[in-house]
């Protein structure tokens, strides 16, 4: 058998490796994430909400599906799912490597990325030569929720893992340049931004003589003290901090705020992390970067988009910070935007469905 018969017949091996893996770790909720089809309890009271506050009825026409009607106008809604655009525009908006196509051609910036199968591991290691400080790997079409997602790859061993977990997903493949900054995501609706979310990273304040790493140790100690989690020294801590300028032994100014991780999970993992937004930041966002918002859910037709951002300023376009919108959502989960603690739903939901009454 030659050579490329035996690395092919390897990864197929690693393949089945990692499905049975991930069939245990779901059986057992190793992840301890929540996926937003564990929340129909949640979305059910969010809609009921939302017609009680609106006036009008809501009734039960399954478990996961509700009617929400005032006067002769009714839409249905499915967990999270709307009445808004159609199985073409839906199929589209989920195939990564088309959108990021169309999105370039009408001069939007997105990562610069490759496509690639799992027998072709040579493509996505060449182009990860071109990016040392690390990539994406992610299934090329038809996922959500960060399923089959790494982050941070930086080694040719490290895209052949990435990639057969990925793989578990879709045939076809994407490597993405990791862009520096946080994540955000700008909903559209009917042509305007209504609504923009923030995955906050936690921050520190230099004070003129302690260094990086030295202000994380006394953070650090400070959530010890509180029992909550601390900050680890990870690869998204040094990207992060290497995007600001910075490293572990730089010296701040008194009084400046700098941004440890862009990622918010404790955990400190790579793989399948679920973006978790946390902050509202609709009063913040330029008017370039709902600009963009609005032209990629209008190139690609929809009506309603979570469309979502990479930067490191928001209040900047994203040429001026090196930002890139790195994929749209076409079923946007409300449940991003707002406190399950604090309010009884989002602040953007009864615009949403006096905007589906009104369609039906």
């Amino acid at each position: 058998m030659s050579t490329a018969g035996v690395k092919w017949r390897v990864l197929r091996l690693k393949r089945l490796l990692a499905r049975l893996q991930k069939l245990w770790s779901v059986k057992r909720n190793s992840s301890k994430q929540v996926y937003v089809q564990d929340r129909v309890p949640e979305y059910r009271e969010i809609w009921r909400a939302v017609a009680e506050h609106l006036g009008a009825s809501f009734g039960l026409v399954d478990d996961d599906l509700w009617e929400i009607g005032l006067g002769e106008r009714k839409t249905r809604i499915l967990n999270y799912k709307l009445q808004f655009d159609d199985p073409v525009t839906l199929e589209m908006a989920g195939r990564k490597p088309l959108v990021f196509r169309l999105l370039s051609e009408k001069g939007l910036r997105i990562p610069e990325h490759r496509v690639f199968r799992l027998e072709q591991l040579d493509r996505a290691v060449a182009f990860l030569e071109g990016f040392p400080g690390g990539c994406v790997v992610k299934p090329a079409n038809g996922t959500s929720s960060a399923l089959g997602v790494t982050t941070h790859v930086q080694t040719r061993h490290e895209v052949r893992k990435a990639a057969v977990l990925a793989s578990l997903y879709d045939s076809e493949l994407l490597i993405e340049r990791m862009i520096p900054g946080e994540s955000y995501r700008l909903l559209v609706l009917d042509g305007e931004v209504i609504h923009a979310v923030r995955r906050r990273g936690p921050r520190l304040v230099g004070d003129g003589s302690s260094s990086v790493a030295e202000l994380i140790r006394k953070e650090n100690s400070r959530l010890a003290l509180r029992g909550e989690p601390v900050l680890g020294i990870s690869r998204d801590c040094l990207f992060t901090l290497k995007s600001q300028g910075l490293s572990l032994s730089s010296i701040l100014p008194t009084g400046r705020t700098f941004v440890v991780q862009s990622v918010n999970d404790f955990r400190q993992r790579l793989t399948e992390v679920r973006t978790v937004y946390n902050e509202d930041v609709s009063d913040v966002v330029c008017d370039s970067l709902k600009k963009d918002a609005v032209s990629a859910a209008a190139f690609l037709g929809s009506r309603f988009m979570g469309v979502d951002v990479i930067t490191r300023d928001p209040t900047a376009s994203l040429e001026e910070c090196g930002g890139a919108i790195i994929e749209v959502n076409t079923t946007p989960g409300l449940h991003h935007h707002y406190d399950l603690h604090r309010e009884k739903f989002p602040k953007p939901a009864p615009r949403v469905v006096r905007a589906l009454l009104q369609h039906h």
